[in-house]
């Protein structure tokens, strides 16, 4: 397992691996439309021989290389859908999609994988187990990854472990971040309507007013995470929509607030859940008023194995030096749906650099200036290639 020799080899396709990336960014596609880029990925895995198949859970695509009957495989994953986000950098390769961009680096996970698969098929006979490739569509949105895992995407031949990347502005190209346990949270849909009793606004005794009854909802929701659990549980309770009323002098009989609760385990989510709901009838009720409250939980918690993530981290030390690998201290309450992998096999989530060194300039995902450095891509394919082989080789 030479780095030398898998830097070599990178080096030796890297021009075509950003040329595909650049058609997959001019052509960006929303979760569960993307089409193109299917067969975009399609052509280049029958350009290679690697056997897959198409539309699985929607435009997802399934490969394999080395024999579908070996004992176990290892799982890689990458995600392909953009984001409803106008492109406004100054590229030739820019978003040709009016108001759709890769604006999360899915195209940059793509051309990662794509590359590694590359690699990894020139070796194949090496192998001693399989490799199974995951191109999942829909993360943005309904969590294409279940999807492919109903399908039975960990099956035939049976994946042992699972690995996926995803780009990172917030450190320079050629740094990991690395996550030992609990990474991402889980994710719950969040709805309250508070009813009163609509009147004129000159006579507010004579209503029920939802506007204030709301308000108060809002600030004592707040109380979960300062008052009922301890400031070392990480948890969010975020209300991003609230839309009440119909005219500036009519008390408003009803308002409707949609939001977030976001946690790092199931009990803390299903605590916080019970809560905002006895705060909101509650809170309710002393005023006069009713609160419904509906919750439709998204995505699990996404826990990294310990042994999985501690070899990758080995591994990257051991390829870019221990001072480019840096350890995740605390876990982001953002979430993806890499979750679902992570929940039925053992497996790791990690990020890789995307800022240009010595650009003061900041970028954020989900932005329409988001410009990763395409260098980042060689960081991606060696961690990818390196830690499927290390891991082949600890399973076997």
């Amino acid at each position: 397992m030479d780095p030398n020799r898998i830097r070599a080899a990178i080096d030796g396709i890297y021009d075509e691996i950003i040329a595909l990336r650049r058609d997959i960014h001019m052509h960006p596609e929303l979760s569960q439309q993307e089409e193109r880029t299917m067969h975009v990925i399609s052509d280049r895995l029958a350009a290679l021989n690697i056997p897959h198949e198409t539309n699985v859970a929607g435009y997802g695509v399934v490969a394999t290389i080395g024999s579908p009957s070996a004992k176990y495989a290892i799982g890689i994953r990458a995600d392909i859908d953009a984001l409803p986000i106008q492109e406004e950098n100054d590229v030739p390769y820019a978003s040709k999609v009016p108001g759709v961009m890769h604006a999360c680096g899915h195209d940059v996970h793509t051309a990662i994988l794509l590359g590694a698969a590359q690699i990894l098929k020139s070796m194949e006979a090496e192998l001693p187990g399989a490799v199974k490739l995951f191109f999942q569509p829909a993360e943005e949105t309904v969590g294409g990854a279940h999807g492919m895992i109903e399908h039975g995407c960990l099956k035939n031949p049976c994946v042992t472990r699972v690995m996926s990347l995803h780009v990172d502005p917030n450190y320079e190209t050629g740094k990991v971040l690395v996550c030992n346990g609990k990474m991402n949270a889980s994710t719950t849909e969040l709805s309250i309507t508070v009813n009163g009793t609509s009147c004129h606004g000159a006579h507010p005794e004579k209503g029920v007013d939802s506007i204030v009854v709301a308000a108060q909802v809002i600030s004592a929701l707040q109380s979960i995470s300062s008052r009922f659990s301890a400031p070392t549980t990480p948890l969010i309770v975020t209300l991003g929509t609230i839309h009440g009323g119909t005219k500036e002098n009519i008390i408003a009989g009803s308002v409707e607030m949609r939001g977030t609760i976001r946690a790092l385990d199931f009990a803390t989510r299903d605590f916080v859940k019970a809560k905002v709901k006895e705060i909101a009838q509650g809170t309710a009720a002393a005023f006069g008023a009713t609160a419904t409250v509906e919750m439709s939980d998204g995505y699990p918690p996404l826990v990294n194995d310990r042994a999985t993530s501690q070899r990758l981290s080995e591994v990257a030390q051991a390829a870019l030096g221990a001072e480019n690998v840096v350890f995740m201290e605390e876990p982001s309450l953002g979430a993806d749906d890499f979750a679902y992998f992570t929940e039925a096999v053992p497996g790791t989530y990690f990020n890789i650099g995307t800022a240009t060194p010595g650009n003061p300039q900041p970028q954020m995902l989900h932005s329409e200036t988001f410009c990763p450095d395409e260098r980042c891509i060689k960081t991606g394919i060696l961690l990818e290639v390196l830690g499927t082989l290390a891991f082949l080789e600890d399973d076997k």
